[in-house]
Order: structure tokens, then sequence, then C-alpha cells
């Protein structure tokens, strides 16, 4: 077993803008070691390695806002970085009724190995990152980038957009009220997930215990398909972080 690679990229490490951007989910690569974890070339491309879209999406917003991007560089089906250490579905076996043998019957050492190789360097990153912005005084808030599928366990999602959050809503409210000011959009409040889905876990550890504010926003990978969508879902988020952040500095 090789991982050799470090789990962890950053761009835009020194951006001084007022948001650092999160996507765990960014990568669906596997090493060669690893057997593609038994799954099929196509297995490989869906969802369930990775969340499609969100890459490319942060990046185009981590230029516009000047925002430091921290991304995973492996699938999620390899170790799921949004999720604490020993959590059950941090290593699954299976994905939306795909098996994933390479993580079938795993021995602990096994599971330790990736926990340390992979998700030890990632929040060690993100952990210091924060931790210097709020040394040099500079404001910080944490917001995480993800993709979501069209269509769910039969059910057709409506949403375009979601933003996720839990204790401190004040940065997801606002973001939410730019977002409804948007034309024609359908717009998910903790929806299609929400932190008891068990999804807030790098919020959870990066923003609240450092009493941060922090948002979740998942977007819908079909209006991803294309690097035009994305910029334009780059903008939109953009405009509406903005947005948001001018209404949460008038009301602190």
């Amino acid at each position: 077993m090789a991982l050799n690679d470090s789990p962890v990229a950053v761009l835009n490490l020194h951006g001084r803008g007022p948001i650092v951007l999160i996507c765990e989910h960014a990568s669906r690569f596997i090493p060669d070691s690893f057997g593609a974890l038994g799954l099929s070339p196509q297995d490989q491309l869906r969802h369930i390695a990775w969340d499609i879209g969100a890459l490319e999406l942060a990046s185009d917003l981590s230029g516009m806002l000047d925002a430091p991007l921290v991304h995973a560089t492996y699938s999620r089906l390899l170790l799921d970085l949004n999720r604490p250490i020993g959590a059950t579905d941090s290593i699954v076996e299976t994905s939306e009724g795909t098996v994933i043998p390479g993580n079938v019957g795993m021995d602990p050492s096994q599971r330790e190995l990736r926990q340390q190789r992979i998700y030890a360097p990632f929040h060690a990153e993100l952990d210091a990152l924060v931790d210097r912005r709020i040394a040099s005084g500079l404001p910080t808030c944490v917001v995480s980038i993800h993709s979501f599928t069209p269509r769910y366990h039969g059910f057709d999602r409506p949403w375009h957009v979601g933003v996720i959050s839990r204790n401190d809503r004040s940065l997801a409210d606002a973001l939410l009220a730019a977002l409804r000011a948007e034309p024609g959009l359908c717009i998910g409040d903790n929806l299609p997930y929400g932190p008891q889905d068990g999804v807030y876990h790098s919020l959870e550890r990066h923003g609240e215990a450092r009493g941060l504010r922090g948002a979740m926003i998942e977007v819908r990978n079909d209006l991803l398909d294309d690097a035009d969508s994305r910029k334009r879902w780059a903008q939109t988020l953009r405009r509406t972080l903005e947005s948001a952040l001018r209404e949460i500095a008038t009301t602190r």
C-alpha cells in the first residue's frame, strides 16, 4: 500500500480575503497500488469517488475572492476527509449501492495507515493555515465547496444549490438571503444534506471550534458540466458571499 503523494494541496496560500475555502472531495485519484479499489473505470468517474466539478468551482472562487483553498488530492473512497476519525462512513464498503471491494474487510492497521497518511496531514494543513490567519488578525470565515447528484436513490433533487450550517447560522442565513435574491434558483436550506447527516466535520473542526463563522455550499453537479457553467456559478457565489459578508459585518 503506497500513499506517497501529499494528500493535500493549497491554492493561493497567502490570499488575504476573509474566507478560507475547503474542498475535501476534490479528487478521484486512487494510487495504482490500491488496484482502483476493485472498481471499474466507469465507477471511478462517478460521484461516489469525488464531487464532480467542485474543485474547478472552488479554484475559480479562490481567485475571485483572494481566498486560500485547501483541497484533497485523493479520492474520498480511500478516506472521507469530511468525517471524523473512527466514523463508520469515513471508509465505506458500499457507496450508492456499489460495493467498494478494496475497502471490504479492512483490518484496523490498514484503516490507521490511511488515517495517518491522508486525514492527519490534510487537517494539520488547515489547522495551521487558520491559526496563522487568526494570529495575524485576518478576519476569517470557513466555507467548504461540494457538489451533489441530480438524482439520489430514485429521488429527483430540485435544488440548484444548498447551504448547510449548524449552530452559528449568521453567515449561512445571510448567504441564503443573497441567493434568494438571484433569479430562477431553487435553494436548499440544510438540503440536500444537513449536519444531521454527519457532513459537518471540517466546518466543526476548523470553524466552530475556533468561534469562526462557516457554511457548506452544495451545487448540483449537472450545473457544473463545463468551464463556462462553472465560471457562472463561481460568479454567483462570489457575488452572494460578498453580499453575505457585508450583511454580517453590519449586524455584529
